[in-house]
């Protein structure tokens, strides 16, 4: 989420995997492709504050599930996204390197 925060489109660019999907039902029906959301990312997601406050790791050979909880404020072009979440990330080693295959969020309430 860092790099989120930043801007930092290289550091992006080598986590998120090709074909990445970002699901989040109360965004979008569907979910968004890498494309849709590198674009949100280097554009009007503005990330003010963040936090991990729980984390739990599965690692399943080159596969890793992690299940957390975060909290953020931020906005995305001047709408809200402040709020708790879950989120559930799928992590695959590729070619060597960990990246994000997949993400999960729901709104906590």
């Amino acid at each position: 989420m860092r790099a989120m925060q930043m801007r930092d489109e290289e550091t992006l660019e080598r986590l998120v995997a090709p074909g990445f999907r970002f699901t989040a039902l109360h965004l979008a029906p569907e979910p968004m492709t890498r494309e849709q959301w590198m674009g949100a990312a280097m554009g009007g997601y503005h990330i003010i504050s963040f936090a991990y406050e729980s984390m739990d790791i599965d690692v399943f050979g080159d596969t890793a599930v992690v299940h957390s909880r975060y909290s953020q404020v931020a906005s995305y072009h001047h709408t809200s996204l402040s709020n708790a979440f879950r989120l559930t990330d799928i992590w695959s080693r590729i070619d060597g390197h960990w990246q994000v295959v997949a993400r999960h969020s729901s709104i906590l309430s």
